[in-house]
C-alpha cells in the first residue's frame, strides 16, 4: 500500500460522523461513491471559514497588546495615586 493511504477497511472519523448524521449520506458518498451535489456551497463554506481563521489570526495579537496597554495603564494610574497620596 502507497505511504499516506489507509487501507479500504479502515473508517475514518468524517465517515462515522456522516453515518451517525444521515445513514443515507454515508450510503450514497461511501458506499455508492457518489459525490454531494452541494460541492458549490461546501466550497463557499470552506472559503467562509478559511477567512474567519485569517481574522481571528490578525485579531488576537491585537487583543493581547489591547491587555498589556490596559494593564501598563492600570499600573500607571495606580502609581500616580501612590504619588498624590503618600
Amino acid at each position: 500500500m502507497p505511504s499516506g493511504q489507509s487501507p479500504s477497511n479502515l473508517v475514518s472519523a468524517h465517515e462515522i460522523a456522516c453515518f451517525a448524521y444521515c445513514p443515507e449520506q454515508w450510503r450514497l458518498q461511501y458506499g455508492l461513491k457518489i459525490p454531494p451535489a452541494n460541492q458549490e456551497q461546501m466550497q463557499a463554506g470552506t472559503r467562509h471559514h478559511e477567512r474567519k481563521a485569517t481574522v481571528k489570526r490578525v485579531a488576537e495579537p491585537a487583543i493581547g497588546l489591547g491587555r498589556w496597554i490596559v494593564a501598563a495603564g492600570l499600573i500607571g494610574i495606580l502609581a500616580l495615586l501612590w504619588l498624590l497620596l503618600r
